[in-house]
């Protein structure tokens, strides 16, 4: 990427206005080319969306919960079948109602993402409007005022994938990235200027690099600037073009 002449910041905002940038269609050669380094990293960054999706079309049967990665997947099956079926959660307080899908088989299964540190799910199921345990989990507690929830025990820690950049639930945003270890990191985008000393990246574990910023709602354009390079993010796939014509990463929230 180009470096701008010095300017006033007024006149730089109403140059990035006047060229925004544009969104473009990943090319068939480039989708390809990432698909595979996201499959040769599958052992760092746990397994694709597509593998929970594979996990709930085979089901021809309900099954006890499992983990796909970070991934719950609770399924229900009857004769006839049922009109709804949902679930809630302890450490939701038990306020949302997560709707079960139905796959080709009848089976109605539900894919949770387990939030971090979270060991011990505690649920209900609602079929057609009738709460009841999880049939297909053998494991049953009672709460002190006599009410019955399915149990299910996480043994380790699953491993999750990396999602960059991700928007938390206090609004904030994380950039994540991934190199070798040791490396100095940073961020620039529209949201600081362009300046790729102004945020750096910390280093939480070994070769994986992140920041959490507030920015405001809407498109925004970024790159990484590493060793001298400026890198797009390899696990955001959207891109678009910077005021001088060079490719950069896209998102909107």
């Amino acid at each position: 990427m180009k470096r701008h002449h010095p300017t006033t910041g007024l006149k730089r905002a109403r140059l990035f206005r006047r060229r925004q940038p544009r969104r473009r269609r990943l090319s068939l050669i480039r989708y390809l080319i990432l698909t595979c380094m996201f499959a040769g990293a599958a052992h760092l960054f746990a397994a694709s969306p597509i593998s929970v999706d594979i996990a709930v079309k085979s089901l021809s049967v309900a099954q006890a919960p499992r983990m796909v990665n970070d991934v719950l997947i609770l399924s229900y099956a009857s004769n006839p079948p049922p009109r709804f079926v949902g679930a809630r959660f302890a450490h939701e307080s038990w306020k949302i109602l997560h709707p079960y899908a139905v796959n080709e088989n009848n089976v109605y299964a539900l894919d949770y993402v387990v939030p971090e540190g979270l060991r011990e799910i505690r649920y209900r199921i609602e079929v057609d409007g009738l709460w009841t345990t999880d049939p297909a989990n053998p494991r049953v507690d009672t709460d002190v005022l006599g009410t019955e929830f399915s149990v299910y025990t996480i043994e380790n820690e699953p491993v999750r994938p990396i999602v960059s950049p991700r928007v938390q639930r206090d609004g904030a945003v994380t950039f994540m990235y991934h190199d070798a270890p040791g490396r100095r990191v940073s961020l620039e985008g529209d949201f600081n200027n362009w300046d790729p000393f102004m945020t750096a990246l910390e280093e939480g574990s070994p070769g994986v690099y992140s920041v959490t910023l507030r920015i405001p709602p809407g498109p925004h354009w970024y790159l990484f600037f590493s060793a001298g390079r400026r890198i797009l993010d390899r696990f955001n796939v959207e891109t678009g073009t910077d005021p001088d014509g060079n490719t950069v990463s896209y998102f909107r929230f």
